[in-house]
């Protein structure tokens, strides 16, 4: 029997809906692979000019002297490479002046902190104007999409690089979590006997075959393909990222909308390298400091 109790019912107009300042922020990948490619051309790019020409410089030919004659001149014509810098990616929203008096967080902070994450996302992950897009067309690749690379897979890829004399300090591998996860089921790369000293299961993923692993999930996109991935194993002189101007966030107010509107842009430029070989008296340039090993 009802006692006219005052409930949460008649008592609705008094209890207030609460909006919480705390945000759920979306995830957000990890963002490593900029760090990783050289971007030792940047400085000459930060003031001006649209292309990088990059100067090979091949090693001289050897000749061996006989008695009672005279030298051979010799000289090298050196090729080069052009880094055309023409990519402008950004992140742009109209916020209307009512909003952001009203609105209990900035808006306009809100989203132009996130678009600096938005911007270097895509310059890492994009399969088409990305990083992403490139180990696809690596001309040294082991493994199968889809299938979890095996040891023979691994060794074939450092094995690349040896080959090439791709010197061992400043290799990485940067693969999906799904390639990572895999190499667990290998014995031989998670005994501590075969990782320095260390198991591959750390926090920072570890070191394998001298070389140190990064993971995102930036690098399981293939062409919008699930569960496969062109992974890394590269040296740093092995792709070229120049970022010419880093994001920048500009503003406008315009009347009619009574709005401002805020665009965050960054300019940018990337490009496999083409190294000349050890090969005395200069020959052409190949990228064999790349090695892409498909999998999941």
């Amino acid at each position: 029997m009802a006692v006219n109790t005052t409930g949460i019912t008649p008592a609705a107009n008094f209890i207030p809906e609460v909006w919480t300042s705390q945000l759920s922020d979306a995830v957000q990948a990890n963002i490593v692979l900029s760090e990783l490619v050289d971007r030792s051309f940047e400085a000459d790019m930060k003031k001006f000019g649209d292309i990088c020409h990059i100067t090979n410089a091949s090693n001289p030919a050897v000749r061996v002297k006989s008695e009672d004659t005279s030298a051979t001149w010799a000289n090298i014509t050196e090729s080069k490479q052009d880094i055309t810098i023409n990519r402008q990616a950004y992140v742009a929203f109209l916020g209307e002046d009512i909003a952001e008096v009203q609105a209990q967080v900035s808006i306009r902070e809100l989203y132009s902190g996130k678009a600096v994450y938005s911007l270097m996302a895509h310059i890492e992950g994009d399969t088409t104007s990305g990083l992403q897009s490139l180990p696809a067309s690596f001309s040294q690749l082991t493994g199968t999409l889809g299938v979890d690379p095996t040891e023979d897979d691994w060794l074939a890829a450092a094995n690349y690089l040896d080959e090439a004399d791709v010197p061992g300090e400043s290799r990485f591998c940067y693969c999906s979590p799904s390639t990572y996860n895999s190499l667990l089921k290998i014995d031989k790369f998670v005994s501590s006997d075969f990782v320095q000293g260390r198991a591959v299961e750390q926090a920072k993923i570890g070191t394998l075959l001298g070389v140190p692993f990064y993971k995102s999930t930036l690098c399981s996109a293939n062409s919008g393909t699930a569960g496969q991935s062109y992974n890394w194993f590269c040296h740093k002189r092995g792709v070229a990222l120049i970022v010419q101007r880093a994001p920048t966030p500009h503003a406008q107010y315009v009347i009619l909308e009574t709005a401002w509107g805020y665009l965050i842009d960054v300019i940018y430029q990337f490009g496999e390298r083409l190294i000349t070989p050890k090969t005395l008296g200069g020959t052409t340039a190949t990228d064999v400091f790349n090695c892409g090993v498909r999998g999941p």
